[in-house]
């Protein structure tokens, strides 16, 4: 990639002058480092409780000593629309009027991008000093190898550092009092770590709470009966369906069986079914899954699927990254020796246009379209000097990121049989694949299936076309030991037309296939069917007319002829409730006897006037069938319901049938009712109900709780000792029962829906929780590993809130006080650990301190001062101490 040294002058407009971010206020609890240096504070999320403070207006500052000379912030250019700082009575812009040493923690801002939070002190004389350990750690993201040593060097052994320190650094910071934020103003083009001007959203980057438990295990059972009515009626035998997953630190065991009634030639019995018993092994970091037990293998172009009993192992990024959207990768980087506009364009349009200070800048992740992408970055200076860098990348769409590659590989015996317990009898075989999306040129894929009896070689690729057109090639050649070699060709064409905004499509398919191609679950392959072609063309008319027009081919080996059939529909929507949909069809079957031509049509109105229910009627003259139906799903919380009901007619006979559903706190059920009949005059001559229970049990951290199904990995919310007792909800909020489960006398509330890998929310609420208990933030996020389990306890014994006024000797209220509250006793538990509770008054006084345990006596230190103040937590506190007001250097009394 060419480098484009491009003059240019670039002004950084500070935050706070023009829009302000909104940042905290420095009155905020938790804002102030312990012990008067300040300590980066590990991020809190807001609870869930809020303790309310009585309002007033806010004190204004003290008057200036000076007069109001101002000078502009440095880096921000002296104009009338920018707000200035005036100069205070030491001489330097007043951004602590308060005439006092105040500690802050405050956001740390480059350019307009907000890096996290240190802490700062505003001192007396209009300095400000920044703790040196968690500036270093949110700026190290920008700086290169050599800037981050040499800012180590610059401010090794000093914990707390100023501007003027960092005059030979390259990088200059500034505090910026209309943002309350250290703002970063340049740093050197020599000291700039290269930045990414295409970040792809993804949820890496989202902050996890959780870490799942070592040892987890959960079991879902389903059981199900039917009701046959009628002579000789009779209740079945109850069929049992159980699966499940255990996960001991990285390793899954899990397992799928059955216990159902067979039904055969001469009766009945029960049978116990295996469908798969197997250990899993995931390396998330390498997208890589490990294998051990029954397999069902992933299979790729012309590859037949079997089912093996053995090891396997595959390469999916998709699997473990499935918001990875789709974008360049490579070495695609820009450098800038200044300051410089750039204009980024994609095959002929603009699609970002940024002014960025000098340094290096990688494009890698720069959204693709589908094809070939035509990529031009003009760098320009403010003197009107211009260089352009163009290069062409590819996005071939073969479900595989530019760049990225997949495989897999399975090796052991075959079963010989479906649908039963497997039995690996046969011989022990391989299948596998390699796929690999490049960056400039089309992906290709292939594939191995081997055994004593079976080989097949398998190969795939794609061509993408500049105006939106995909041609696909699948081929195959296999070697049978009964029957010889064999070949299978597949291509396909697709094309996409978009009519501003009205998508057009057209596919053409078509695949061959020798009489002897095979596979492993096809070792003596005889295939009557010779090759086959099919088109369809979809065209939206309008934004609510579309038109749906295929046709098919299918060449016969056998006597009875060749097929084909022609088809047209289309939908469309009168309302946003109703629409209309029919078509017409003529159709060749290809019979020794006689050809059978038949034309026919079908017509269909559908109802929705939710998206939780759903009516339709249908009626198809080709079979002569006719059917009626209405359907409202549940909504999953508790005490859902749904129902629906379906009518038929086909082939001379009826049936009407009607179910329904129920969602409950620790099981799901479900009914059905289905009658038969000839006609609407005999439907009660044939009769069955149907009634299915499930249920789940889960354990992690050493809790149970029984819930509903759990399909693959499940949080367990159980409610703190302090919480005596009360119920606590995973979901939203119990209003309107907006939640999934609630804990109980049977165990925890059980979340059974998190998807693994994949950053995700669990919620939760407590019901009739105690005015100022702090239930923690209502939310927790979580990355489940693969069919793992959370035990979260809600609640904890440090849950009381109190509140105050804080009161000088002069008898008024001391505003913007910083200081801790440290208790008397260490807590119970494995640390016993005293942690100082971060204490704060605003502008009128007021404080509230959090996080504060019951029976238990603290004392208040204020910074910069001699004078704190202790009190007390009663030990039956139900969560909020009110202390009225507290005067310093005066014992307090307990809170009421």
């Amino acid at each position: 990639m060419a480098h484009a040294p491009v003059a240019a002058q670039v002004s950084v407009q500070l935050p706070g002058r023009g829009t302000v971010p909104t940042v905290p206020s420095p009155a905020s609890p938790g804002q102030t480092a312990p012990g008067g240096a300040p300590v980066q504070q590990p991020v809190q999320q807001q609870p869930s409780v809020s303790v309310p403070l009585p309002g007033a207006a806010p004190t204004p500052p003290p008057p200036q000593q000076q007069p109001p000379v101002s000078v502009p912030l440095p880096g921000a250019p002296a104009t009338p629309s920018v707000p200035t700082v005036p100069i205070g009575k030491y001489g330097r812009p007043d951004i602590n009027p308060y005439d006092r040493d105040i500690n802050l923690t405050v956001p740390l801002l480059y350019r307009t991008r907000s890096l996290g939070e240190v802490p700062v002190l505003l001192t007396h004389d209009d300095r400000f000093v920044v703790d040196t350990a968690p500036f270093l750690q949110l700026l190290a993201p920008l700086l290169s190898t050599e800037a981050r040593l040499k800012m180590g060097t610059i401010l090794k052994d000093k914990p707390t550092f100023s501007s003027d320190d960092l005059v030979q650094s390259g990088i200059s910071l500034d505090y910026d009092p209309g943002s309350l934020s250290v703002v970063v103003l340049q740093i050197a083009p020599s000291e700039r770590a290269m930045e990414s001007l295409f970040k792809a959203p993804t949820n890496e980057d989202d902050k996890i709470d959780l870490t799942p438990s070592f040892f987890s295990a959960y079991l879902n059972l389903n059981v199900a009966e039917s009701r046959v009515w009628g002579a000789g009626g009779r209740w079945t035998k109850p069929s049992f369906y159980v699966n499940g997953a255990a996960r001991v630190g990285p390793v899954v065991l899990e397992g799928d069986v059955q216990y159902a009634e067979d039904f055969g030639i001469f009766g009945s019995t029960y049978r116990f079914d295996r469908n798969y018993v197997r250990l899993v092994y995931d390396e998330p970091d390498s997208y890589r899954r490990w294998l051990a037990g029954d397999l069902t293998p992933d299979i790729r172009g012309q590859q037949s699927y079997v089912q093996l009993g053995g090891v396997g192992v595959s390469r999916q990024r998709r699997r473990f990254d499935q918001y990875r959207s789709a974008i360049l990768q490579g070495n695609r980087q820009i450098v800038l020796q200044r300051n410089s506009t750039l204009d980024v364009y994609r095959n002929g349009s603009l699609l970002k246009q940024v002014r960025l200070d000098a340094g290096s800048y990688d494009l890698s992740s720069l959204p693709l379209v589908t094809g070939s992408n035509d990529v031009e970055v003009r760098v320009r200076d403010d003197a009107g000097g211009v260089q352009t860098v163009a290069y062409r990348s590819y996005l071939d769409p073969i479900d595989l990121q530019p760049g990225d590659y997949e495989y897999a590989g399975y090796i052991g015996r075959t079963s010989r049989r479906f649908g039963r317990t497997p039995t690996y009898g046969g011989p022990l075989s391989f299948t596998g694949f390699y796929r690999k999306a490049f960056l400039d040129k089309p992906a290709i894929g292939v594939g191995l299936q081997a055994s004593r009896d079976v080989q097949v070689v398998t190969g795939q690729t794609q061509f993408v076309l500049p105006n939106g057109g995909r041609i696909q090639f699948n081929l195959g050649a296999s070697h049978t030991r009964t029957r010889g070699m064999g070949q299978s060709i597949g291509l396909a064409y697709d094309q996409i037309f978009d009519r501003g905004g009205l998508v057009d499509s057209f596919t053409l398919s078509g695949d061959f296939l020798s009489r002897r191609y095979g596979g492993l679950g096809y070792a003596e392959p005889d295939n009557t069917s010779s090759w086959s072609l099919n088109a369809q063309y979809a065209r939206a008319l309008t934004f609510d007319l579309t038109l749906l027009m295929g046709a098919s081919y299918l060449k016969s080996r056998a006597v009875s002829g060749d097929t084909y059939r022609l088809d047209a529909s289309t939908a469309y929507r009168l309302t946003p409730r109703w629409s209309v949909r029919g078509g017409v069809n003529y159709t060749r079957f290809g019979i020794s006897s006689s050809d059978r031509k038949g034309f026919g049509f079908n017509l269909g109105l559908v109802y929705q006037p939710g998206y939780r229910d759903r009516a339709e009627a249908r009626y198809d003259g080709a079979t002569d069938t006719a059917s009626v139906s209405y359907a409202h799903s549940s909504t999953g919380q508790i005490g859902s319901v749904g129902y629906g009901a379906l009518a038929g007619r086909d082939l001379g006979s009826v049936n009407v049938q009607a179910f329904g559903d129920y969602t409950g706190n620790r099981f799901d059920a479900s009914v059905s009712h289905a009658a038969y009949g000839t006609g609407f005059g005999s439907i009660t001559n044939q009769q069955v109900s149907s009634v299915r229970v499930g249920t789940g049990i889960a354990f992690a951290g050493g809790h149970v709780g029984i819930g509903r199904r759990i399909n693959d990995s499940f949080a367990l919310l159980y409610p703190h000792a302090t919480l005596h007792g009360r119920s606590v909800v995973a979901g939203q909020s119990l209003a309107g029962n907006n939640y999934l489960s609630q804990s109980g006398p049977l165990g925890a509330a059980v979340n059974g829906y998190l998807t693994s890998y994949v950053t995700q929310s669990v919620q939760y609420d407590v019901a009739d929780v105690p005015t100022g208990y702090d239930v923690g933030p209502g939310v927790i996020r979580v990355k489940p590993p693969y069919r793992s389990g959370y035990a979260l306890r809600i609640g904890t014994d440090a849950f009381v809130s109190a509140t105050g006024t804080l009161i000088g000797p002069d008898g008024k209220p001391m505003v913007l006080v910083g200081g801790r509250a440290i208790a008397r006793t260490p807590p119970k538990g494995k640390d016993g650990k005293i942690v100082p509770q971060p204490f704060f008054t605003n502008s009128i006084g007021r404080f509230a301190l959090q996080n504060l345990r019951p029976g238990t006596g603290y004392h208040v230190e204020l910074f910069g001062s001699d004078n704190g103040f202790d009190f007390a937590v009663p030990a039956d506190s139900d969560g909020l101490v009110d202390l009225k007001t507290v005067a310093v250097g005066m014992a307090t009394g307990t809170g009421q």
